[in-house]
């Protein structure tokens, strides 16, 4: 690559995945104020409450998931940037890849599955909204923890291994391995009930990297 190109992608990779990382990090903050819990309803079993919360915070979980698909786009925008910067380790670039690509389109399939429950079923609480939103809810709910598993879990992990001789620094390849670890982790605890929300421990450890990755494309010295 000349050095003209190689700024660039560090430039554009690095903001994506700031931006991408606040995004997502704000969508969290409007859901968690929305006070419906999809989860949480999924655990419980109480979709029927969920509905009843979710008609009345609808324009809060319109925003909150429109601000979750720019923001899952954005990574995968950063993520192809990144893996753009690594050298001749092409078999962990790719793995690197294959993780951001499936995720950000299971990302974008579960965000919406999650829309239509909030913008074409809520406030029912009838049986049969009850549960269709089940299905549904189960479905959207299960596509955004993979997503999230691969987008924030496995992409860094494979990312730094490809670029650990490049632009990748020894503390964020370290950092990389906690993602995996914990993107494995927060699918596994899915399973089991008492444990299922210590899964959103990969939230803070995942899009902590992004961040931290994309300011150290941003601080690499221009070519």
């Amino acid at each position: 690559m000349n050095s003209e190109h190689v700024n660039n992608t560090a430039r554009i990779g690095g903001y994506s995945a700031l931006i991408g990382g606040i995004a997502m990090l704000v969508g969290g903050a409007l859901f968690g104020a929305s006070g419906a819990d999809l989860w949480a309803a999924l655990v419980s079993g109480d979709m029927a409450g969920y509905l009843a919360a979710a008609g009345e915070a609808k324009t809060l979980l319109v925003v909150s998931h429109t601000v979750w698909i720019l923001g899952a786009l954005t990574l995968g925008m950063a993520g192809a940037m990144m893996a753009e910067m690594c050298g001749p380790r092409r078999v962990w670039t790719q793995a690197a890849l294959v993780c951001f690509r499936t995720g950000v389109t299971l990302a974008i399939f579960s965000f919406i599955a999650m829309l239509s429950l909030v913008t074409q079923i809520a406030p029912d609480t009838s049986a049969t909204a009850v549960f269709i939103a089940k299905v549904v809810g189960w479905i959207g709910a299960r596509a955004d923890d993979l997503a999230t598993a691969l987008i924030v879990g496995a992409g860094p992990l494979f990312i730094s291994l490809s670029g650990r001789k490049d632009w990748v620094p020894k503390w964020l390849l370290t950092w990389s391995y906690l993602t995996g670890i914990v993107g494995l982790f927060s699918l596994l605890v899915l399973y089991i009930p008492a444990l299922a929300a210590s899964a959103i421990i990969i939230v803070p450890v995942g899009i902590g990297w992004m961040i931290a990755a994309g300011v150290v494309l941003l601080r690499l010295p221009k070519s």
